[in-house]
């Protein structure tokens, strides 16, 4: 059920805070699979905590409608158009989601880019996708529509991995992991890790990884200088969110070591900062960057900010 307004505790700026990001309208994409189904759960759970509109869109591919005679075509579609709407209104209702929380759209095209123009139509915060993950070499051949999306997306995104849970209750993102590489920090991507660790109450773990150093098990340490003036950027002073961050140093590939930590610290929500690539190549590559690696493979979701 959606939550009484009582309950919804992030819908507004934390006034000590220097680090600001808020969700007003969510896009959450289907395709009626398990994955999409989890992603589902997530956006509708965000959307009630931040008091934010939900856009559920399922993109209807109409390449395999071209073989059909045209005068056939029209109607074919519209019938497939208006089966996904009905299914898209049964889950919204069956979870007692108000009819003025949310909106359905229905269009036809190449996923990225019809995503990504609704994205820009209705000023989108937070797009919200299941990704199926691929191997290299099906990557290769296929691509990845979720990377395709989350390079080319005018908002941040939450990429909802095949090795995530489906969960039965809205989830709580309690531990929020944020890789740092650098002191000062360029990346959008500062100000959701804080925003997010304040809105739900959680905690913050910021992580730096070595990749040139020898692959070791991922070491607790002390503020470093450079990670202590990280905080004094992005965070406010006193008792909050400052008790509750923490920091760990890892080695080896960067990949590999951001998943070990996510699985061994249980962490609810890993955030990353995009470096920029081409969207369609990226997800063309036989071999994965360290966000799509991530992405594919995190036990948890994953928030991408380009």
């Amino acid at each position: 059920m959606w939550p009484d307004p009582q309950n919804r505790n992030c819908a507004m700026d934390y006034p000590g805070s220097t680090s600001i990001a808020t969700f007003h309208h969510l896009l959450v994409a289907t395709d009626f699979s398990a994955a999409s189904d989890t992603a589902f759960e997530y956006a509708t759970s965000i959307a009630a905590r931040y008091d934010a509109q939900i856009y559920v869109v399922h993109v209807i591919d109409s390449g395999p409608f071209d073989l059909i005679a045209s005068e056939s075509k029209s109607s074919m579609l519209a019938q497939v158009e208006e089966q996904a709407r009905q299914k898209i209104e049964c889950m919204l209702t069956t979870r007692g989601i108000p009819a003025e929380r949310y909106r359905i759209v229905v269009t036809e095209g190449l996923v990225p880019n019809a995503l990504n123009d609704i994205m820009r139509q209705h000023q989108i915060d937070l797009a919200v996708l299941g990704t199926h993950g691929r191997h290299a070499f099906k990557k290769f051949l296929m691509g990845s529509v979720a990377e395709e999306v989350f390079r080319m997306a005018p908002c941040a995104v939450l990429n909802i991995g095949p090795n995530i849970r489906p969960v039965v209750s809205g989830p709580e993102l309690r531990h929020v992991l944020y890789p740092v590489e650098v002191a000062p920090d360029p990346s959008d991507a500062a100000k959701y890790a804080v925003s997010i660790a304040e809105c739900y109450g959680g905690k913050l773990t910021l992580m730096n990884v070595m990749e040139d150093a020898p692959a070791s098990a991922n070491k607790r340490e002390s503020f470093p200088i450079p990670v202590q003036s990280w905080i004094d950027d992005h965070i406010s002073r006193g008792p909050g969110l400052r008790s509750r961050v923490c920091f760990e140093s890892g080695s080896g590939p960067a990949a590999e070591a951001i998943l070990n930590y996510a699985s061994n610290a249980a962490v609810d929500l890993i955030v990353l900062g995009l470096h920029p690539m081409d969207p369609i190549i990226a997800a063309h590559l036989p071999k994965p960057d360290t966000a799509y690696e991530v992405v594919s493979r995190a036990p948890c979701p994953v928030l991408t900010i380009r």
